[in-house]
């Protein structure tokens, strides 16, 4: 085996690994969204896809690095296939499938707010995003509730001017914008790996299919 072929086939290895791993935090991620936000409706479909992608990536990875230990070229070949498949299904969900952080805001303080009277879901979220009710402090007054202390810097009610305004939904969808740049960069660094792998196995596989074809002279 060359210099070449071998510098090719540890970068391929490390490039399965590396692809590995990310099939299964995208796994992982997807499935742990699905039980944090209890299959919210905003949110079910891209983590169901995500957790189907994930878990073939992992799966097709391993392919790959069998492959590639065992110098097989269609193995190799028919491995980049499928991971271009992967590819090409990943780019098709970012575009078509985008989640809607807004809709998932609402749909995540409605569903702490109508358990409010039971567990004071509220103010998690109040507490932690300086908010008060679901637009506003009238959300309680409106509906005949005493605004409770999570409402207020430092939890005390007896400073009127230390009453946040501002509503959970806004707040908590601005955190899931923000967290959601993250997610777009980890989306196409994810594919732009995955490119990179599948161009060093096509090379790879050329090369094991050329040191094949020597053997017979």
């Amino acid at each position: 085996m060359t210099c070449a072929t071998s510098t090719l086939k540890f970068l391929a290895f490390l490039m399965n690994v590396l692809s590995c791993i990310a099939g299964a935090f995208m796994l992982s991620a997807s499935a742990y969204s699905l039980v944090q936000f209890n299959a919210s409706d905003s949110i079910k479909v891209p983590c169901i896809v995500g957790v189907v992608l994930g878990g073939l990536l992992f799966a097709t990875t391993i392919v790959g690095c069998c492959g590639t230990i065992r110098e097989s070229p269609r193995t190799i070949l028919i491995y980049a296939i499928f991971l271009f498949l992967l590819l090409l299904a990943q780019i098709a969900v970012i575009f078509l499938l985008p989640i809607n952080f807004h809709n998932l805001a609402v749909e995540t303080i409605q569903n702490a707010w109508n358990r409010q009277m039971s567990d004071d879901s509220m103010d998690n979220y109040q507490i932690r995003y300086d908010c008060c009710g679901k637009t506003g402090p009238n959300d309680y007054i409106d509906s005949g509730l005493t605004i409770p202390p999570s409402c207020y810097l430092n939890r005390k009610p007896s400073i009127p001017n230390d009453l946040y305004t501002a509503g959970c939904i806004d707040k908590l969808a601005l955190a899931f914008s923000n967290g959601s740049r993250i997610e777009v960069i980890s989306d196409w660094t994810l594919v732009g790996v995955e490119g990179l792998t599948i161009v060093v196995a096509c090379i790879l596989g050329i090369n094991f299919k050329n040191m094949e074809r020597r053997r017979y002279y």
